[in-house]
């Protein structure tokens, strides 16, 4: 019983971690996950068969709060990967302007 006592209280820290994330700092979720893969480590024993029904409520819980935070973050990769493609692109407009800049001063020179 004790046992038990001690599995519910690791799975209630666990889901508390998670959710203790504000949806923004990335760095603060890079902790989280952290901490959060050293406690699934030590639980990763511990099979869904022989959980109680409060057990596997937070269990339930702390799935949701993950795949929040998993949902979110990628979410933030995918920006990320846009605003760097962005700055990888050459940019048109400067570069339009320079030409036509470039060509009407040849075809001055050239008159």
């Amino acid at each position: 019983m004790n046992k038990n006592k001690e599995l519910l209280e690791k799975l209630q820290q666990l889901n508390s971690l998670l959710g203790s994330w504000d949806g923004q700092d990335l760095d603060q979720a890079e902790r989280i996950l952290k901490d959060s893969r050293a406690m699934i480590t030590v639980l990763d024993s511990i099979s869904l068969k022989q959980l109680t029904s409060s057990e596997k409520e937070v269990v339930d819980l702390i799935v949701a709060q993950y795949g929040k935070l998993v949902h979110v973050l990628s979410a933030k990769k995918g920006q990320l990967a846009k605003k760097i493609a962005q700055l990888n692109k050459p940019n048109s407009t400067i570069r339009t302007y320079l030409q036509q800049e470039q060509g009407a001063s040849l075809i001055d020179v050239d008159f």
